[in-house]
């Protein structure tokens, strides 16, 4: 079945149906956020356990129903969440207190250094301009399926829907990185190396095993 605008219509492709994130799906899409990071190199180099990620999670979650940006993808066959993905305006902020919860620290350096210079860099001074694809993850039982990637083609139609102009995302690991840059086009713009990142002075990163990986920010103009 050809993609489709999940906009118009509900897609369902090999059995998997993509719809937008609802109130009830919270605590089911939450729990998928939280494990699916798990796999992440920054998650895992820093020890976080799934539920000293839940309460981020929950946070993110809530946000992208009230704002109508989070979509996921749910098995037909089972009735669970298969995955999700979510945006937020790149002006905008996660409600969450990163006082609480130290391990995050380091995470939120890295990513929040290359978005702000991105906003730095273009001048990014009003809401609706550009958009962040801000996570995307699926249960590890659809890891390795196209689920993630049909997830965030529809994550591009939501954003045009909303007349974004761009949309910018930061991808930590290297397949996800070839992915969106081969198949949705994405130009790289900035990067750091997890090697050479210091987090009060100390290379937090350093011991993630492909020494050569970055965390990589990407765009892409909305306006074709």
């Amino acid at each position: 079945m050809k993609e489709a605008s999940i906009l118009s219509q509900t897609l369902v492709e090999d059995g998997i149906l993509y719809r937008t994130m609802q109130s009830d799906d919270l605590n089911e899409v939450a729990d998928c956020f939280a494990r699916s990071f798990q796999r992440e190199p920054m998650v895992r180099q820093l020890g976080i356990e799934k539920d000293e990620f839940m309460p981020f999670a929950l946070v993110c979650c809530r946000q992208a129903i009230e704002q109508g940006m989070g979509l996921i993808a749910i098995d037909d066959a089972t009735g669970k969440i298969a995955g999700f993905t979510i945006l937020q305006d790149a002006l905008d902020e996660i409600p969450f207190d990163i006082s609480a919860h130290q391990n995050f620290l380091p995470i939120f350096e890295m990513l929040g250094q290359l978005q702000s210079k991105y906003i730095s860099d273009k001048k990014i001074v009003s809401f609706g301009d550009v958009v962040v694809s801000f996570v995307t993850g699926v249960q590890p039982e659809f890891q390795g399926t196209k689920v993630a990637f049909l997830l965030f083609g529809q994550s591009l139609e939501l954003a045009k829907s909303k007349n974004y102009k761009k949309m910018i995302t930061e991808v930590t690991g290297r397949l996800s990185q070839n992915g969106v840059r081969r198949r949705y086009a994405f130009t790289p713009y900035a990067s750091i190396l997890y090697r050479e990142f210091l987090f009060d002075g100390q290379p937090v990163f350093g011991n993630i095993e492909d020494q050569s990986l970055s965390c990589v920010l990407m765009e892409k103009s909305l306006l074709n």
